[in-house]
């Protein structure tokens, strides 16, 4: 149990939105407090007990600094899950900044343990990675070319001098690719889009649920608020347990999931070749000024490379997990459930509105 409280700082993501539809909502007791960009609560968040929302704008001095006047109770425990659009957004630099003071203000407010969402692209998604962990040393920050990574890099560095010069324990938990229990998520999105019409891409790449990630969530903040000098300062989640395996299968599991017929595969060399042109034209024409260009290129050359990672340490350090996991294809089975599920509420309701 969580007795301490929780303060979930970018708390509308749908990461957080798995974590407190699934691992809040039963438990007794605990209390929790989510912050978002939105004035007002998201309608999801509005059925989950002991939850209070305050919204925040971690770009803005002003709203950081006011923070923890406007909670409604104190939070033992600071999780930061904050993500931001890949590029151009132009907020990466105004937040970083943020990160400290966020951390500096909530050791005051009381705050004693920090869990930081943090990211594989810390670790520089645009080079290949095989097999990585986590006593890896890092590159050069100077030889990180993708702005995203840069600012992914620096947000568990601020993060950590900020705990270390605060006295607090804190850990950074590295994320792959997460499908979300949401059908519009962008990754889930991704494959459905290949779902009749796809190529089988043969490289490495992690990738998990959000569900098995909000299990690891939970465990790691049970042990913080219970033990925290046995929780390492880094860790690495990036798949269920298993070997790494190529894009190409999670497209297999997907089709699998949802029975896709007619299923056809492209040839590869063809998807190489498209995306080779599309990384020509934006660094060589004046298609790279545009910054959703120039996020579509990113994400392409990220899964043109290998990028698979050792969780060997979270599973040595909490052996529950693995019995709790779900595969992929358990995953796609769930995600689709609940949007047939909501999809027939949404019915009901309209017929029941006619009436």
């Amino acid at each position: 149990m969580l007795a301490d409280g929780v303060l979930w700082v970018g708390g509308s993501s749908g990461l957080a939105r798995t974590f407190f539809e699934e691992r809040v909502g039963p438990l007794k007791g605990e209390r929790f407090i989510c912050t978002g960009v939105e004035p007002d609560a998201p309608e999801w968040l509005l059925g989950v007990p002991s939850l209070a929302y305050v919204p925040l704008d971690l770009t803005s001095a002003a709203s950081v600094g006011t923070l923890f006047q406007r909670l409604p109770h104190g939070a033992g425990t600071l999780v930061i899950g904050a993500r931001l659009p890949l590029l151009g957004s132009g907020a990466h630099t105004t937040l970083l900044p943020q990160l400290g003071a966020l951390v500096a203000a909530a050791a005051v407010a009381g705050v004693r343990r920090v869990l930081h969402v943090s990211s594989v692209a810390a670790a520089d998604h645009l080079r290949a990675q095989r097999g990585v962990d986590e006593e890896a040393q890092l590159p050069p920050l100077s030889e990180y070319a993708g702005e995203y990574d840069v600012f992914k890099r620096c947000s568990e560095e601020e993060i950590g001098r900020a705990c270390e010069a605060a006295g607090l324990p804190h850990v950074h938990l590295r994320l792959s690719a997460i499908f979300s229990n949401e059908p519009q998520c962008i990754q889930v999105r991704a494959l459905a889009l290949q779902a009749h019409a796809g190529a089988y891409l043969p490289v490495l790449l992690d990738a998990n649920s959000s569900r098995n990630v909000c299990t690891a969530l939970r465990l790691l903040l049970e042990r913080l608020e219970a033990e925290a000098a046995s929780v390492r300062r880094l860790y690495y989640y990036t798949r269920p347990r298993g070997p790494a395996v190529p894009y190409g299968e999670h497209l297999v599991a997907y089709r699998a999931a949802h029975a896709t017929s007619p299923a056809v595969w492209l040839p590869y060399l063809a998807v190489a070749m498209l995306v080779a042109l599309w990384h020509a034209a934006v660094r060589h024409t004046p298609l790279g000024r545009l910054a959703g260009a120039r996020s579509v290129d990113y994400l392409l050359q990220v899964s043109s490379r290998d990028h698979t990672f050792d969780n060997g340490r979270i599973h040595r350090d909490f052996p529950s997990l693995a019995a709790s996991e779900e595969s992929l294809v358990r995953a796609f089975r769930r995600i689709e459930a609940r949007a047939l599920q909501r999809r027939r509420a949404g019915r009901r309701r309209r017929g029941t509105a006619l009436w």
